[in-house]
């Protein structure tokens, strides 16, 4: 039986903790594994891949959410920021109607400032 500090080689560290051997160098590489070469092989202890998974750990991300406060009337914001832009839109569309056109010979580029 093979305890938390005793050295395992990385085949077996891989095999036993579902990970490849490739995996684990690469681990090794980044820092987050420690690993002993003893003659031509590459060993870890059981302990030292527990504390990697530890490291590798990612924090889960918070839930993201929109907050929407409503009014004492029952419209949402979203409701109210629609009604603006719509009555935006259409003091635009009166404006530009209400404007007069204004001719080419007067706006004609061509045209010498008389003096």
């Amino acid at each position: 039986m093979t305890g938390d500090n005793d050295a395992i080689t990385l085949k077996d560290a891989a095999q036993h903790f579902g990970f490849t051997v490739s995996t684990l160098r690469a681990e090794a590489k980044r820092g987050r594994l420690e690993i002993y070469m003893i003659g031509k092989r590459h060993y870890t202890t059981p302990a030292n891949v527990r504390e990697m998974v530890q490291q590798c750990r990612v924090a889960p991300k918070a839930q993201d959410f929109t907050l929407t406060r409503r009014a004492a009337s029952g419209q949402s914001e979203t409701d109210r920021a629609s009604s603006a832009l719509a009555a935006a839109n259409e003091t635009v569309l009166r404006l530009r109607n209400s404007s007069q056109n204004i001719s080419d010979r007067s706006t004609s580029l061509n045209r010498r400032a008389r003096p």
